[in-house]
């Protein structure tokens, strides 16, 4: 009995015929039939209403010619039709329809409609069992307010999702783009770039290497040498995101944005951005002031900016650990802010500026910027500026609660201290050679400075100096209380502002006791 059934399945094998593998035949309706053995062998000629099925597959045209023997068909009028389920349909003058392959090639003004897009071409395969088609000849797909053209695209119809490429043009309502490559889905609008793509607008313009773009959403992530530009504004990075819903935007690793209006330059490995409201960047972020060939550049761990409903910025913050360079002067806090519309700069916790040989400490630090070459500047509480001389070895030092200083012309021409005043300084020969120290104190003194050397001192309300011999004074009293040097966070270049943060002193359980 066995040897019997195996048997009868090699004659199937045989013969092509088993049950699993064997052709399902085209079967046809139409007004008019005609065959003609010796013209025509194996073809029957149908001719008027035409209806064809295979399986599920149903299609109707004017004419069509049977290839029976080959399980094949030609058909055309105009326009051919064929269903290919309940949602795509093909349509085209002109079809080759291949009976074992479910394989559909269509010529002259084809088109594929589904539930979610038309696509138009001059001719296009079609597999049934991939649900796919294809074309190599130019093409453009109609998805609600979306065009995709291309040169050669691969459609498939169950996911909704075509594959693109050569001279791929996407054009809607908000944005036009031009790539070699790219996939999108009809289905949820999503374009996805897998090429160096061009992005550009009436507002904007992007440029990337790859992302996605989402047109029902208006959202958009560019991945690889992105770039993203404005009419004011220039912004790069590895990788960007912006909802143009809502002018929101993120950047990661190399970000750059530049504001050709507003002079500055923000620099990091994170970026987040909303119009007329913020911008914040984080990790090794630096801004850059621009002034002429004179910028100013600072870091902190994170910057801030905040901006009006004219998208000018009227806040800047920078925190923890922020560093400044400026080639004339320098400095350093735990956190700083910056009050555009008064030109205010503060600066708190262990706040320090170097100003050519001179070093100011406080416990706050306020700059009032007139302009970029003059500065006010107020030092608050344990106020105290230090000058080197001698190589770091001696210092001119000034202390008091309060000091007010002058930056006249970029450099410290006047210095006010009130409360608790004191001052040592070396007195000098033209020669450099020491005749002295002086030592004074007072309520109050006013210092005028040269080249950034004191020259005149004048005191108030009794004070109480007196000059010593350099031999006299012993370690303890060539410093003043608070007395700091600090040359050792100082930025001696940009790159500075990245190394030695100065550090946040830790709170104490007494408030009134000074840090």
């Amino acid at each position: 009995m066995l040897r019997r059934l195996l048997y009868f399945l090699l004659l199937l094998l045989a013969s092509g015929l088993t049950p699993a593998f064997a052709q399902q035949k085209i079967y046809f309706q139409a007004d008019l039939l005609e065959y003609d053995e010796d013209i025509r062998p194996g073809v029957e000629q149908y001719t008027g209403n035409v209806i064809f099925r295979h399986g599920e597959t149903v299609g109707y045209c004017q004419s069509a010619d049977n290839y029976r023997n080959e399980n094949r068909l030609y058909a055309y009028g105009n326009p051919v039709r064929i269903h290919v389920n309940d949602s795509v349909t093909l349509y085209g003058k002109e079809i080759l329809y291949d009976g074992n392959s479910r394989v559909v090639t269509i010529y002259y003004n084809v088109r594929l409609t589904d539930n979610s897009t038309t696509l138009y071409t001059d001719s296009m395969t079609y597999d049934l069992d991939a649900k796919m088609g294809y074309y190599l000849c130019g093409g453009r797909m109609v998805s609600d307010s979306n065009v995709l053209t291309s040169q050669k695209g691969y459609y498939y119809t169950d996911t909704k999702t075509a594959y693109v490429s050569d001279n791929v043009l996407f054009v809607n309502e908000t944005y036009t783009g031009t790539c070699d490559n790219a996939a999108y889905n009809t289905a949820t609008e999503v374009l996805h770039f897998t090429s160096r793509t061009h992005l550009y607008s009436t507002e904007n313009e992007a440029w990337t290497d790859g992302g996605w773009y989402d047109s029902k959403e208006d959202i958009t992530t560019l991945i690889g040498n992105a770039e993203l530009h404005n009419q004011n504004q220039h912004i790069s990075g590895d990788s960007l995101y912006f909802d143009y819903n809502i002018k929101y935007g993120q950047g990661w690793n190399h970000v750059h944005l530049v504001d050709s209006v507003q002079n500055y330059i923000v620099d990091g490995n994170y970026l987040e951005y909303l119009d007329c409201q913020y911008a914040t960047s984080t990790d090794s972020c630096m801004l850059t002031l621009i002034d002429g060939n004179d910028s100013l550049f600072l870091h902190a761990d994170t910057l801030r900016v905040l901006f009006d409903t004219t998208q000018n910025p009227t806040d800047m913050f920078a925190y923890n650990h922020a560093k400044f360079f400026r080639h004339d002067m320098q400095g350093a806090c735990d956190s700083l802010v910056y009050h555009l519309e008064d030109s205010l700069v503060l600066m708190f916790y262990s706040p320090v500026v170097w100003s050519e040989s001179n070093q100011l400490t406080a416990d706050t630090i306020k700059f009032v910027i007139l302009d970029s070459a003059n500065i006010d500047v107020h030092l608050c509480r344990t106020a105290f500026i230090a000058s080197s001389l001698f190589h770091d070895t001696e210092f001119n030092q000034i202390r008091g609660i309060t000091i007010t200083g002058r930056i006249h012309e970029r450099q410290l021409s006047r210095v006010d201290v009130v409360g608790n005043a004191e001052c040592l300084y070396y007195i000098q020969e033209q020669d450099s050679s020491l005749i002295g120290v002086n030592s004074t104190i007072t309520s109050e003194m006013t210092i005028f400075f040269k080249d950034n050397e004191i020259q005149t001192i004048r005191f108030y309300n009794d004070p109480d100096g007196k000059l010593h011999p350099d031999q006299e004074l012993t370690d303890n009293d060539r410093r003043l209380k608070d007395f700091k040097w600090m040359s050792a966070f100082r930025p001696a270049d940009i790159s500075g502002i990245f190394d030695h943060p100065v550090i946040r002193p830790a709170l104490t359980n007494n408030p009134t006791e000074e840090p």
